[in-house]
């Protein structure tokens, strides 16, 4: 077990915020083209990934996401502030890393965990390839004696009642008078 941190940047109001995950999602954009292959490769559904999207785009006065939307070449793309964002916040990243990494180090052999031991990667900074994710598949029904659907019982046609007759007893709203 290790130590690690992750940094977020804010731009002027504490709503417009790029940390890690956000990173993550502009990256994805970025290496599949496309918002749905993005969403499950940073473990969103498609809705919340097109949030984040609008999100993303809000941020500054220029969007940082592109969309296409001509047929087959439809899809998403980074923009150049987009691409110049991302490479700033990944440099960012780099140096903040690099320049805590002896103070986590001391930290850790202090408290009594392994320095050496690689951080995990917590599920909100990976980035899986959609390709690789399993698709659940159907469970087939075992092969036992095949079972027979009983039919349902043909419907018997039910006389109708008469329409009831208009009553002649008056209402309390419309009393005579």
């Amino acid at each position: 077990m290790s130590i690690w941190m992750f940094f977020c940047l804010h731009f002027g109001t504490i709503d417009k915020t790029l940390g890690p995950h956000r990173a993550n999602m502009l990256e994805a954009i970025d290496r599949f083209g496309s918002i749905s292959a993005a969403a499950p490769a940073v473990n969103l559904m498609f809705r919340q990934s097109w949030e984040l999207v609008q999100e993303l785009n809000n941020l500054f006065d220029q969007p940082l996401i592109g969309i296409r939307r001509s047929g087959r070449n439809s899809g998403a793309y980074l923009t150049p502030l987009g691409k110049e964002v991302l490479g700033r916040v990944r440099e960012i990243q780099r140096v903040f890393d690099e320049a805590l990494k002896p103070h986590l180090h001391d930290l850790a052999k202090s408290v009594g965990l392994d320095p050496n031991a690689p951080p995990p990667i917590p599920r909100e900074a990976r980035i899986v390839d959609p390709a690789t994710i399993p698709i659940a598949k159907k469970q087939k029904r075992s092969p036992q004696a095949p079972t027979k659907q009983k039919r349902k019982p043909a419907k018997t046609s039910r006389k109708r009642k008469p329409a009831k007759k208009p009553s002649t007893r008056l209402s309390h709203h419309t009393r005579r008078r």
